[in-house]
């Protein structure tokens, strides 16, 4: 009998707390960006083309809405997961939008954090006041207590971002006059924007209303416009900016018959998937089709994007628990893996909307989507320039910060012999964005547009092919380590100070197998590195992602000596090869290639004797106990083709342009 009665009494409680939530905002006095409470706040009238919405200002060619299309898509586990695009969806099909489309839905109404907040529901005893550990029912306190999502709305009202934003002409003085530049902000910093937001406020049918939410529950119909000012919850980064609106199963997902894995289609975020949380977070850490922190906003003032899930997640302070997590080995390095294969797909759609100019502030090119030290050298590694030749072009370089990390996959399963035509497809499709972006100082934005879209497709099959199934089924920091270690021997790894950053990073994610432990030989390597690149150690607040002042940077002679002896820890290293591409800062000298070669030899020969134990053990172990063959998977076929050069690569956009450029001459 009681298991019957809980819904309605969860519901009714849920229902009086939304009302008196409602209530209290409504008499609240309206903050100031400047974070003080005054009574009133004008509002200077703008003209529409001030107050566009970014999301609704797209051309219908470029929203990407597929009316009731159907995606098809394959699980960690194998079976096949079922999708379909609902209309108010920024939406591309056949790419990893299905992870975190919830959040691209405009359909459904945002409720406010406080709608989660009883004690029956999320809002129980904190951890130690009635129980020792932390347990289910206790989130929202740990999250409004601990986490920094929690404050973004105070950081956003602070005097350095109201400053910024008077930099930016969002604001003239204490008065906002950029309606859609401080919604592109609130888009990260808050659950709902502040004025054109169609999730704030709607009615059963999805029409806006500025009824209460007592009446919309009740259906009552709406009889005034939508108001969003009346409506605007100040909450910061709360529940619904990672689970998803919440207007269809706020009342069911506490039910014994409700699965998250199949409430994707009512607006929910199945966050205990690493691969969708890790979409999710990249949402805003990296940008997405309705939010961008673009260069300009960085000019005024903004920290640089610099996402990474595994070193993001190890300082997060947790309101939830991972069963995973329990295997270190596998959970380390899977964090890490998601947040590469998701940073890759945001920016590569975060691109894709830049270039079809349907965000609403940034110019073409954009800035933020280069190397920061190709203009800013003092952000680069120390290493004097070259002077501009006949042969030698200035150039910007493309930011190889979030996809650097997958790049050193592909090539890894390339130079393991396992890669697939997937692997191959992928790479050159990152490729032919990277080379497209520093062909010249204003890359043609549509072609940019369609390949970065391509990039994206080329993405999705990964993921959902035998490379992608595999990788995510048996990924662990062994595996990890010796990535790293074949990483090193790249020359792009040193090419610049991002990518010796995620070497780093991608080091330390593979810590769960370091010889020795976290405290062993491999970081006393790491921990120079990280000081010679000015990488902070801890987070800081909002200043997560700036590098440190004080002390040099190491050059990339220094770096790349110090990478590859960390690396030697972690698996072979094989010798870099000489690129032409990596002669704009100094010339190489023969005394440092004679250094790294027997370097490399020293450690290579460490590790063949290691394997030559390695084998006779198991050598040892298969006389004394036979296993049999039955029943593993068919290894997929080898790719026959091996991966394009950068010349044909080159001569492919090339012809794609010209191609390109000759239908547009018959039209």
């Amino acid at each position: 009998m009681s298991h019957r009665i809980r819904p309605s009494v969860c519901t009714l409680l849920w229902i009086g707390m939304v009302f008196a939530s409602t209530l209290a905002s409504a008499q609240e006095p309206v903050p100031t960006p400047q974070g003080k409470l005054r009574s009133t706040m004008t509002i200077r009238p703008l003209s529409s083309a001030t107050s566009t919405d970014p999301m609704t200002s797209l051309p219908l060619a470029t929203r990407n809405f597929h009316w009731g299309t159907s995606l098809h898509g394959t699980s960690l586990n194998g079976t096949s997961t079922h999708e379909t695009v609902t209309p108010g969806m920024l939406f591309s099909p056949g790419t990893l939008d299905r992870l975190h489309h919830p959040i691209l839905r405009q359909d459904l109404r945002v409720n406010g954090s406080a709608s989660c907040a009883t004690s029956n529901c999320h809002a129980g005893p904190r951890p130690g006041v009635t129980q020792a550990t932390v347990r289910r029912g206790a989130e929202y306190p740990l999250w409004l207590d601990n986490d920094p999502h929690a404050q973004s709305w105070k950081t956003i009202c602070s005097d350095e971002s109201v400053a910024m934003m008077q930099r930016l002409k969002i604001m003239d003085g204490d008065q906002i006059v950029d309606r859609a530049g401080f919604d592109n902000c609130l888009a990260c910093h808050n659950s709902t924007r502040r004025y054109n937001e169609p999730r704030a406020n709607r009615n059963a049918h999805g029409g806006h209303t500025d009824a209460d939410p007592m009446t919309q529950l009740l259906s009552h119909p709406a009889t005034t416009p939508h108001d969003d000012v009346n409506t605007f919850q100040r909450e910061g980064v709360g529940c619904s900016a990672c689970h998803g609106p919440s207007e269809r199963w706020i009342g069911t997902h506490f039910q014994h018959f409700w699965s998250p894995q199949n409430a994707s289609d009512d607006g929910f975020v199945d966050a205990g998937d690493l691969y969708v949380r890790a979409r999710m977070c990249a949402s805003c850490h990296v940008g997405d089709k309705d939010r961008d922190m673009n260069h300009d906003i960085i000019a005024a003032g903004h920290p640089a994007l610099r996402y990474e899930l595994a070193t993001f997640h190890a300082w997060q302070p947790k309101h939830w628990r991972d069963a995973e997590a329990k295997d270190r080995t596998y959970y380390e390095a899977q964090l890490w893996l998601a947040g590469q294969i998701a940073a890759t797909d945001a920016s590569l759609a975060l691109l894709e909307t830049r270039a079809v100019k349907s965000h609403s502030n940034h110019q073409w090119p954009e800035f933020a989507a280069y190397d920061c030290a190709s203009c800013h050298h003092n952000l680069g590694l120390q290493n004097a320039r070259a002077p501009i030749t006949d042969d030698r072009k200035a150039g910007a370089l493309y930011s190889s910060w979030n996809d650097a990390g997958l790049r050193w996959l592909v090539h890894y399963r390339i130079d393991s012999g396992v890669a697939t035509t997937d692997d191959l497809e992928l790479l050159e499709s990152l490729d032919r964005v990277k080379l497209q972006m520093e062909s010249q100082p204003k890359a043609d934005p549509e072609f940019v547009a369609e390949l970065a879209l391509q990039a994206r497709r080329s993405l999705a099959r990964w993921f959902d092919g035998p490379a992608g199934q595999s990788e995510r089924a048996q990924f662990r920091s062994d595996r990890l380590g010796h990535l790293v270690a074949a990483a090193a021997g790249k020359r792009q790894t040193w090419r610049t100070w991002e990518s010796a950053v995620q070497f780093y990073l991608a080091a330390v994610a593979a810590r769960e197998s370091w010889p020795g432990g976290w405290d062993g030989p491999v970081f006393n390597l790491a921990h120079p590195l990280r000081v010679g690149l000015r990488y902070p150690e801890m987070i800081d607040a909002s200043r997560y992602s700036k590098r440190h002042q004080s002390g040099p940077t190491l050059n990339r002679s220094e770096v790349t000596k110090l990478g590859i002896e960390l690396a030697g820890w972690l698996g072979p290293v094989s010798p870099p090869q000489s690129n032409d591409e990596i002669q704009d800062d100094e010339a190489e000298t023969q005394a440092l290639q004679n250094e790294l070669d027997e370097m490399i030899q020293r450690i290579n020969e460490r590790w063949k004797r290691l394997n030559e134990q390695r084998i006779e053990q198991a050598k040892q172990a298969a006389s004394a106990e036979t296993k049999s063959d039955d029943g593993k998977p068919d290894m997929p076929a080898k790719p026959e083709r091996k991966p394009k050069t950068r010349e044909e690569l080159l001569e492919e956009l090339r012809q794609m342009q010209e191609a390109r450029d000759s239908d547009e001459s018959d039209n």
